[in-house]
């Protein structure tokens, strides 16, 4: 069993960290935000969700199809956003952690993109028979708004960058590896950009060190960027 340690918020249901969109929208959503691509989940995992969220602000719409977005495959471990529209009428997203569980964020529109373009979230988790001081992953993940936003970057700590694919509905998925996390190269900035090239958003997403005694007992900290990302 992992131990996955929250970094900001909290969904205790799901026993999931987010930061970014996390609440649940309180107002039902006058304009639904399209999911568009993405492939059905099975009819098992679906029966899963809809099970697991019955009777809770989260639970799926009746007709809503639920999908699965930015697939990975990373150490034999398959990794994905679900996606739905909720009874409300907002849209519904969180990362499925192998092994794990589910985490799920439901927010109108206005809500997604309140910060701006891109909607994000940060996570990580420890492996079990690993040093309590020790990330095993990073998870950057989230939703740009297409119509504003045609290319996303990860900058790390080493100023090294990666651009993230996004699906048709702009969800997209950047992991870390430990080996990564290793040698001091964390997710540090995201970078937005439209149709022109031009910078649209600009995003702190480095993780906090894990918050656990070990961590704190070998004085490990977050590696700062080096200066040069800037």
């Amino acid at each position: 069993m992992r131990k996955r340690i929250a970094i900001l918020i909290i969904l205790a249901a799901a026993g999931v960290s987010l930061v970014g969109v996390a609440a649940v929208s309180s107002q039902p959503s006058n304009t639904r935000l399209a999911i568009t691509g993405g492939d059905p989940v099975s009819a098992r995992e679906a029966a899963t969700v809809r099970e697991s969220r019955s009777g809770r602000p989260t639970e799926p719409a009746a007709d809503a199809v639920i999908t699965a977005h930015a697939r990975q495959t990373v150490a034999g471990e398959s990794w994905k956003i679900v996606a739905y529209h909720s009874k409300r009428g907002a849209l519904c997203a969180g990362v499925t952690w192998p092994g794990e569980g589910q985490e799920m964020g439901c927010a109108a529109r206005s809500d997604w993109f309140a910060r701006g373009p891109v909607s994000v979230s940060v996570g990580a988790r420890q492996a079990s028979g690993q040093p309590a001081s020790a990330w095993e992953t990073i998870v950057v993940s989230g939703l740009a708004d297409t119509s504003r936003v045609t290319r996303v970057e990860i900058v790390s700590t080493d100023c090294s960058s990666r651009t993230v694919t996004l699906d048709r509905s702009g969800f997209f998925l950047h992991l870390t590896p430990s080996t990564s996390i290793a040698r001091a190269a964390w997710p540090y900035e995201l970078l937005a950009y439209d149709r022109s090239g031009q910078l649209v958003h600009r995003e702190q997403v480095r993780p906090n060190a894990p918050d656990t005694d070990a961590a704190r007992a070998a004085g490990v900290r977050a590696p700062e960027a080096d200066p040069a990302c800037a």
